[in-house]
């Protein structure tokens, strides 16, 4: 029987009236006891306690996602890669693949899943890993967590590999992997470090570009380069289409030279090359605004390499008035794609001699297709060809023929200033009116 206890407890066991000092030190007695139980039980389990129970994209899908250091002849190296958005998909499909005797790809770190509507999102990358049997996928809400970090320094990874992975990596993950983090970035550095190197490169109007493969440095894209390869520019890429490709470099690089070199020794921190700075160009996040093209004073190759640039996201707007019958026109941005520079000359039959600059000319056929033509007011050589529209209000994208015959057949379009559109829609939201919700009045 329990000395604290009195017979006028509801349970027969209660306290007696004057034992507060008593009952505490049984709380605490009974809190430590708890306590040792609860460590024991989370030693034998292979757990760290309750801190990785409660985190549950810290919970690996195997146990096998926490080993000893390896890498040191006898096992494989073990790699960790870190990746978000699908156009890195083949560098861990690359990885995964080639993994074996030399190296293993024991986690996978991407993105937090994202609720859109009432579903939750992975990223590709987490999506892809899961598919490959990846035996440990992880997506902390941030690179930062000092949980995400604790399970990184568990895992004892040789080698950290990121590509487009999206957050800034602290020094305590640097320090993590014996034989440092590597990077993957689709540009020839020191020429465009930041978010957005391969369309700040199409826009520029870069004639060649590459994949780089650095050391991760806390400075961004700063560090050592191990490899480059380059690669010339036609003129015709998008920014979509390119980043595939320089990944898909990047992949065979990774594997074939980077990895090996890393594993064997031959290539530190100490011997890979250290950049420029004096030939650095920043590659800053896009903003929406800068899709617009201007005719007004943009030439057709700076404006056709802002089509190619933003292509995907944020795509390029062109501002157009045009009317759909005899009414007015009317100022409205359209979303244009599958740009093209030709001579003025060769297009100048389709031209009427009457006709002003800022008006659109329509071609039947160039190079097999239709397309709309511009002429802007500073290039007086070239004319940009556009054979794609998205109209505002509109779901689908639609073709040069089908822009001609809903808005340039009753009324000649025109692209304008930026002047005369605001104009246009500050007259057009003044003449109208704003609709009244109804209500339901209360039941008679």
């Amino acid at each position: 029987m329990c000395m604290f206890a009195s017979s006028k407890s509801p349970c027969g066991r209660g306290l007696r009236k004057g034992t507060w000092v008593e009952q505490k030190a049984l709380f605490k007695v009974q809190a430590l006891l708890l306590f040792a139980l609860f460590k024991g039980w989370s030693a034998f389990a292979g757990c760290q306690g309750p801190q990785r129970s409660c985190r549950p994209w810290l919970q690996p899908r195997h146990s096998c996602c926490v080993q000893l250091n390896a890498g040191d002849g006898d096992h494989p190296g073990r790699v960790v890669f870190l990746g978000s958005p699908s156009c890195v998909e083949v560098v861990l499909q690359r990885l995964v693949e080639s993994q074996g005797h030399d190296f293993e790809v024991c986690a996978v770190v991407s993105r937090p899943p994202k609720r859109v509507k009432k579903a939750v999102s992975k990223t590709a990358v987490h999506d892809l890993a899961e598919k490959l049997g990846v035996p440990c996928v992880l997506t902390p809400p941030s690179a930062k967590d000092p949980g995400f970090l604790e399970e990184l320094e568990s895992l004892k990874p040789d080698v950290c590999v990121t590509a487009a992975y999206g957050e800034y990596l602290p020094r305590r993950f640097l320090q993590t992997p014996r034989l440092g983090t590597v990077n993957l970035h689709p540009s020839l550095l020191p020429r465009w470090r930041g978010a957005s190197p391969v369309q700040r490169c199409l826009v520029a109007g870069d004639t060649e570009t590459g994949i780089t493969i650095l050391y991760t440095v806390p400075k961004m894209d700063a560090g050592p380069i191990i490899v480059q390869k380059k690669m010339s520019l036609q003129g015709s890429e998008t920014s979509p289409d390119l980043l595939d490709k320089l990944f898909a470099w990047g992949a065979d690089l990774l594997v074939d030279q980077v990895i090996p070199k890393l594993l064997s020794g031959e290539v530190t921190m100490d011997t890979a090359q250290v950049q420029d700075e004096a030939l650095v160009e920043k590659a800053p996040i896009i903003t929406k605004e800068e899709g617009r093209l201007w005719p007004h004073n943009e030439t057709a190759m700076q404006m056709r390499d802002k089509v190619r640039g933003y292509a995907g996201w944020p795509g390029t707007t062109l501002p157009v008035a045009c009317s759909g019958s005899t009414a007015p026109l009317e100022g409205v941005r359209i979303k244009v794609a599958d740009a093209e520079i030709v001579p003025i000359d060769s297009v100048s039959s389709f031209i009427s001699s009457h006709a002003p600059d800022e008006e659109l000319f329509f071609i039947p056929e160039v190079n097999g297709r239709a397309a709309v033509g511009l002429r802007p007011a500073c290039d007086k050589v070239n004319a940009l060809l556009l054979r794609s529209f998205h109209i505002p209000g509109k779901k689908h994208e639609v073709p040069a023929e089908t822009f001609k015959k809903g808005y340039m057949s009753f009324q000649p379009a025109k692209w304008i200033t930026p002047e005369e559109e605001a104009a246009m829609v500050t007259t057009s939201s003044g003449g109208t009116k704003k609709k009244r919700k109804r209500t339901r009045g209360p039941r008679q």
